[in-house]
């Protein structure tokens, strides 16, 4: 009697420690971020992101970085039809503005980015419904950047904040 009461008890806590094990967090809230989150030169990091399907949106409007910091930017389209690109920009709307309004007389064939690309830290290039791009850059000092889709129409509606801790 006492031989079955432990496998129970023993049966009980396997599936308890499973469970817990499947619950337990990854330490990257919405599986957006992964890496070391340390102080600046940290580990790289990794951010997921994509567009929101059809809607002039990114599926996340905040994402965080530590300073130094090697970043991997993955973008995925999700959209079936609409162009998009993921453009961080060294500064807020005031910034924003002007390159979005600069990227529509650039075109396409320059990612409809302006040939002056001082103002911009990182991008990836204009994807097609379905594709996925990658950019490599270093986070910033701290603060608050904006990032943006500048395909003709997208912005302002297609943007979110990086902040740099």
């Amino acid at each position: 009697m006492k031989t079955n009461a432990r496998m129970i008890l023993l049966a009980l806590m396997l599936g308890l420690s499973l469970l817990l094990a499947a619950c337990g967090g990854g330490g990257n809230a919405g599986g957006t971020t992964s890496g070391n989150a340390g102080g600046a030169g940290a580990g790289a990091a990794t951010i997921d992101i994509a567009a929101d399907g059809e809607n002039l949106a990114f599926d996340q409007t905040a994402l965080t970085a530590t300073s130094g910091q090697e970043v991997t930017l993955n973008f995925q389209n999700t959209s079936a039809v609409q162009q998009h690109n993921w453009v961080l920009v060294n500064g807020g709307e005031d910034v924003a503005a002007p390159i979005a309004e600069a990227g529509l007389t650039a075109g396409a064939s320059a990612d409809y980015l302006p040939a002056d690309r001082a103002n911009i830290i990182a991008n990836t290039e204009v994807l097609d419904g379905g594709e996925s791009g990658s950019v490599t850059f270093t986070a910033p000092a701290p603060g608050t950047y904006l990032y943006i889709c500048t395909v003709p129409g997208h912005y302002p509606l297609m943007q979110g904040t990086l902040t740099v801790n």
